[in-house]
């Protein structure tokens, strides 16, 4: 029995064999269809998906290397989307830097406005250079001649060496000639000059420390401007303060029908007899002005008021300062109007 097993073995050993043989080609030949069929369609995959990239941009077959040198310029720019931190590393502590405090840049301050000086400190400035004169002339031709009488008006210091400016009707006749200082000191005086037709005068005390006011500049005045008058109303209230606005520039009047004064600054302070020779003041202390003129009445329209002129302060400047300028050379002249008196001793 165990003979004839032996004796058929080769044959089935054999065929076995070549039944593997098989099988293992078989395989070979799938696995290279696939291989074949992967490779097949990754080519197809290829060409149809450059065809479909070409399709989408509108690129023809003919125009390949330019557009495809375009469609890479334009996927250059793309923008890359910046990628969001994910949980963990957002909860990674970061340090935060330290800000150092900048240095400020120094700038210059606003312009501060210059406020207007209130009318009590105008007054207060010029008030000490503010005077009585006291005129006490004969009054022949009055019914009995051997009577005197005084006429008061105003007047102001301009040179601290004692010149003192007033109007011509103040010191008109003079015989004695008397300035009480706004401290109630009384002084002689003595006439310098004076000028009818200007109706300026200048007198002077012998004093060398005198509070003098300081001039303004008539030629900038404003209609509506504030002024203040100043001097001994009715010749009783020394020192009196008036308040108004300047209401003409520039103004003429004439007096007894003979003589014409122009270039008058018009105002509504009231400028009382007495007031004659004291300053009119701006806002800022300033003499603009000698009060001289008001105007009570008129026989064409009746009574006025609040009408009130005074000489300019540029008009009036220029002639005492050559006035001024004459008194200490010792000169004596007469020109028109104008009649400046020789120096001589003040009276006692």
């Amino acid at each position: 029995m165990q003979s004839d097993a032996n004796e058929n073995s080769p044959p089935v050993h054999a065929a076995f064999h070549h039944l593997l043989q098989r099988s293992s080609l078989t395989t070979c030949m799938v696995i290279m269809l696939v291989m074949l069929s992967f490779s097949v369609g990754a080519l197809l995959g290829g060409i149809t998906g450059g065809a479909l990239v070409l399709w989408v941009n509108g690129i023809q077959p003919g125009d390949a290397p330019e557009a495809l040198q375009a469609l890479g310029t334009e996927t250059e720019s793309i923008p890359v989307c910046t990628p969001v931190l994910s949980e963990v590393s957002a909860q990674i502590p970061t340090s935060t830097p330290t800000q150092v405090p900048s240095t400020p840049t120094p700038t210059s301050a606003p312009p501060t406005a210059t406020a207007t000086p209130s009318l009590a400190d105008s007054v207060a400035r010029v008030l000490p250079a503010v005077v009585t004169i006291v005129n006490q002339r004969s009054a022949a031709g009055v019914g009995r001649n051997d009577i005197s009488t005084r006429i008061r008006g105003s007047g102001t210091i301009i040179d601290a060496r004692g010149y003192i400016a007033t109007n011509y009707h103040v010191v008109q006749g003079a015989a004695q000639l008397t300035v009480i200082l706004s401290t109630g000191e009384e002084l002689p005086a003595r006439l310098v000059a004076l000028d009818a037709q200007r109706e300026m005068a200048l007198v002077r005390v012998e004093r060398e420390d005198l509070p003098a006011a300081t001039w303004g500049d008539s030629n900038a005045v404003r209609l509506g401007e504030w002024v203040v008058a100043i001097g001994s109303a009715l010749g009783d209230f020394p020192n009196s303060v008036t308040v108004g606005v300047i209401s003409g520039i520039n103004r003429s009047i004439d007096l007894d029908g003979s003589i014409r004064i122009s270039g008058l600054i018009q105002t509504d302070a009231a400028i009382n007899k007495g007031n004659s020779g004291g300053p009119l003041v701006n806002q800022h202390g300033e003499v603009i002005g000698i009060n001289t003129f008001i105007i009570r009445e008129n026989q064409r329209v009746g009574v006025a008021e609040g009408i009130s002129f005074a000489i300019p302060s540029a008009l009036a400047r220029e002639i005492l300062e050559q006035w001024i300028v004459a008194d200490k050379h010792g000169a004596a002249s007469a020109t028109g109007g104008e009649t400046i008196v020789p120096g001589a001793a003040f009276p006692q």
